[in-house]
């Protein structure tokens, strides 16, 4: 979509979509196109993708820490009653 059409969907200025855009961009999450005048953007699905794994792993990580924590609390508490 253009960003004129995008703006209009969000209560913020044409500018400041624009400046989202740059940042969701250069975090490889939208790709944009020059057609003639217009710059169209679009999700990038291997950006989403990246973001999608990242995440899976940041809360795989958590959990297992977690689950060692919650262990370990529970052996201590086991041997000292």
């Amino acid at each position: 979509m253009p960003v004129v059409e995008l703006a209009r969907e969000f209560p913020i200025s044409r500018p400041a979509v624009s400046q989202h855009l740059k940042i969701l961009k250069d975090a490889r999450l939208v790709t944009d196109e020059a057609r003639g005048r217009l710059r169209l953007y679009r999700l990038d699905p291997a950006g989403f993708s990246s973001l999608r794994d990242y995440f899976d792993q940041f809360w795989t990580d958590a959990l297992d820490a977690f689950a060692k924590h919650v262990e370990a609390r529970t052996t201590r508490s086991r041997r000292n009653p």
